[in-house]
């Protein structure tokens, strides 16, 4: 089962339990509530295991083959290079004798390249009802302002954190120097840790949450770390097109502005790290209990971390890199030299996964494994013979992989008797005059 349906199976024993109506239920999920029917019916006869679909790792009965994807491909191409997918897909059946669905040959030929889709409108924008339960989304942004009103160290200005629940008004928020991918990141890790999964988070595009580039605005595979982080923790990312669509927290930002600046000046702190203790002790705990509402749904639907979501290695900054021959990697201005004994076999080529974690530890990980190295001052030589793989015994620490000895041919080897004809000299060409 993936950890999307144990995630299900959590809000389904809710509904069992009876703290959860099923509207609710199917609405926090989005489905409706028929399929949300249909769950439960499985649920209460399996258990979280009928929840996998029966149909997985099998193919479609009505899959097309590899061949006829093929042709039909070639004869767009060739016939029908200007028809949309609908008018294409009538004169395959009209003039080639092949039936395929419009919407069929329209992802093969945005697949091929063949057909851009088309962008739609933008639906019309009406009010948005609060979230039922606690825990369904959280709204989150960074706000850079002068909270301290030049109090900090050289007059700077700090940025605060906030996440605003959008079903009761709960606020957590925090002091950091940036709105960059770490400072966000140990703030998420320090949520998911007392308070479990959201199912979404709703923010704005900054380039630390979306990658904004325009030679990366078209390709879905493109992402930030943070939207990264959160694919692999099951917990979807909403962006926002405008400030309005999540009005709650900046009318939050608005609010804060105004009181908690306040606040700091008669308190006299003039440092981030006093800030966020009075932030969590002081000032939160009167904001939250003065502007919190009472959600439609007294459930809570966050999700539980898995043993298998480690925390530290997904909320950490990752890039790939490729093992050298001499066994060294080269990340940001230093060079990594891999230990011989490693969990996996290790071979020169390889890419590896670097994670840069919180706490400024650098882990190098290949598939699911990590690897021994140690940290090398600069690079070194390239010995003679370079060993061809590393161990991936851990139990001897011995290199299996060796290089071959040179071996001398026989006496009546036929290599011996093979004799290089004297080439003849080449006559001089002579110029006439």
């Amino acid at each position: 089962m993936s950890e999307k349906e144990l995630d299900r199976a959590g809000i389904l024993q809710q509904v069992t339990d009876k703290k959860l109506t099923q509207a609710i239920a199917a609405k926090s999920m989005g489905l409706s509530d028929r399929q949300l029917r249909r769950l439960m019916v499985k649920y209460r006869a399996a258990g979280a295991a009928g929840l996998a679909h029966r149909s997985r790792g099998s193919p479609s009965n009505n899959h097309l083959s590899q061949a006829l994807k093929d042709r039909v491909v070639e004869l767009v191409r060739t016939k029908y290079p200007d028809f949309g997918p609908t008018f294409a897909s009538e004169k395959l059946e009209e003039r080639d004798g092949i039936k395929i669905g419009h919407e069929t040959l329209r992802g093969l030929m945005i697949t091929a390249e063949i057909w851009k889709p088309k962008k739609r409108k933008n639906p019309h924008r009406t009010r948005r009802e609060r979230r039922a339960c606690y825990g369904d989304m959280e709204q989150f942004d960074g706000c850079r302002h002068d909270w301290f009103e030049g109090r900090l160290e050289g007059g700077a200005w700090a940025t605060l954190l906030a996440s605003r629940d959008d079903a009761n008004n709960t606020v957590r928020a925090q002091f950091v120097a940036y709105e960059g991918t770490a400072p966000v990141m140990a703030f998420w890790g320090d949520y998911f840790k007392a308070y479990g999964k959201p199912q979404n988070i709703y923010l704005d595009r900054h380039s630390t949450y979306k990658v904004n580039a325009k030679n990366a605005l078209d390709d879905d595979t493109v992402i930030s770390q943070f939207e990264r982080a959160m694919k692999q923790l099951h917990v979807e990312v909403i962006h926002a097109n405008s400030p309005q669509a999540k009005g709650r927290i900046e009318n939050l930002f608005g609010t804060l502005q105004d009181r908690l600046v306040k606040e700091l000046r008669l308190a006299g702190i003039s440092d981030i790290e006093s800030a966020n203790q009075f932030l969590q002790t002081v000032f939160l705990p009167a904001f939250n209990k003065r502007f919190c509402v009472k959600p439609a749904a007294t459930a809570d639907v966050h999700s539980k971390l898995h043993p298998s979501e480690d925390l530290e290695a997904i909320l950490s900054v990752h890039s790939e890199r490729r093992i050298n021959r001499d066994f060294t990697i080269r990340f940001k201005s230093q060079w990594l030299q891999l230990d011989k004994v490693q969990p996996t076999l290790v071979l020169p080529g390889k890419r590896v996964v670097m994670e840069e974690r919180l706490d400024d530890s650098i882990h190098i990980r290949l598939k699911d494994n990590y690897l021994a190295y140690q940290k090398l001052g600069s690079k070194p030589a390239i010995a003679s013979k370079l060993p061809i793989a590393l161990t991936s015994n851990p139990g001897n620490a011995t290199n299996n992989a060796k290089p071959r000895n040179p071996t001398t041919p026989s006496p009546n080897h036929p290599w011996r008797s093979f004799k290089i004809k004297p080439q003849q000299p080449q006559k001089a060409l002579t110029a006439v005059a």
